[in-house]
């Protein structure tokens, strides 16, 4: 397939700031892929949030306002940032649209079929999202991986991308401290309390980073009366500075998710770190860990802990190995360059074909 240059719009939540090297996972992928497809030599407009940083050129659809009345005004921040993509579309002729807003970029998308549009599903799929996304099921979906296709197979998947990892930023470190990590939202359904137990059961100190819920009895009832600032500390939720070191320095991480996951971002950051995994096999987790070779899939608490004690015998040199082959920043840019690619010529085919008009 013969390479052009593009001209690209990128769609993001306005709600928060669009950087490669954000915290927040979305926002972080958005910045991967506006900086990494300028560093391939293409031309990338973003649409988000005003203080976004990144090597495209930044537009943004933010109202003036006070602090009580930003909440309320969110919502119609982000329709006008996908409404002002469509329209720049139309004078400024973008070859593709890439929206990170699932819901509500079909309603656009369905009224200009002359530009392609792919939208990514960063978020599980709610029980309330379906059926908006049903009536939008013949827009052009990304999967992050062949798990999350199975939780609404109706949509037209039109192509599945792992994502990628900055391999130089999240460093290889074969020295480890001792400690294991439980790194996410302090949740039930993220399992922090069977990390914990499988932790302490196979004697291992743990240390616990991510945003608590006070208010949540989940935290009083069944985190808190562990903590007790030697062999299970709680670090709080944690800047990515502080994210890189608690990865690259513990001897595992624990990921007790009983959720469907979508990907796991720290799976891919802990294993470019060398970190091993031991994890349920819940969703995604089988494409990304492979089980006695770069981590563990262990199936409760009990084959948790045990995992732990096979684990001291891991070459963390197979992990990072493994984030470079298959989960690196490059991997992820090949893939979405060709996707991209293939759309355009196939939608440069349709309209020689007569199938997409002048007046769509």
């Amino acid at each position: 397939m013969t390479k052009r240059k593009m001209r690209i719009a990128q769609i993001a939540s306005s709600v928060h700031p669009v950087s490669a090297k954000q915290n927040k996972a979305i926002y972080a992928h958005t910045g991967q892929l506006v900086d990494g497809f300028e560093n391939l030599g293409h031309e990338v407009t973003l649409f988000g949030n005003g203080d976004s940083k990144t090597l495209g050129e930044l537009r943004t659809s933010e109202f003036a306002s006070s602090e009580e009345t930003k909440a309320a005004l969110s919502r119609y921040e982000q329709w006008g940032l996908i409404s002002d993509c469509y329209i720049a579309a139309q004078k400024e002729k973008f070859d593709i649209i890439h929206s990170h807003v699932t819901v509500m970029t079909g309603f656009f998308s369905r009224l200009e079929k002359k530009i392609p549009t792919l939208i990514s599903i960063h978020s599980p799929i709610e029980e309330w999202m379906e059926p908006i996304l049903l009536k939008h099921k013949d827009e052009k979906y990304i999967s992050f991986s062949l798990a999350q296709r199975k939780l609404l197979p109706q949509l037209n998947w039109y192509a599945n991308i792992y994502h990628g990892v900055d391999v130089d930023l999240f460093a290889f470190n074969d020295k480890p401290e001792d400690y294991v990590l439980f790194i996410g939202r302090i949740t039930k359904d993220k399992g922090a309390d069977i990390a914990i137990r499988a932790a302490l059961a196979a004697g291992e100190n743990i240390r616990i980073a991510g945003r608590s819920y006070g208010t949540e009895p989940y935290w009083h009832n069944a985190i808190e009366p562990y903590i007790n600032g030697s062999n299970v500390s709680y670090v709080g939720e944690v800047s990515l500075e502080q994210k890189i070191s608690l990865i690259q320095n513990a001897k595992a991480i624990i990921f007790p998710t009983l959720l469907q996951e979508t990907f796991g971002y720290v799976l891919i950051e802990a294993m470019a770190c060398g970190t091993p995994v031991i994890a349920f096999p819940n969703g995604s987790v089988p494409e990304i860990v492979k089980d006695g070779k770069t981590g563990f899939l262990v199936n409760n608490e009990q084959e948790m802990a045990a995992a732990k004690q096979k684990n001291d015998t891991n070459d963390r040199k197979k992990e990072r190995k493994r984030a470079e082959q298959f989960f690196s920043l490059k991997k992820m840019m090949g893939h979405y360059e060709s996707v991209y690619q293939r759309l355009i010529q196939e939608n440069n085919f349709r309209k020689k074909k007569g199938q997409v008009t002048e007046e769509e």
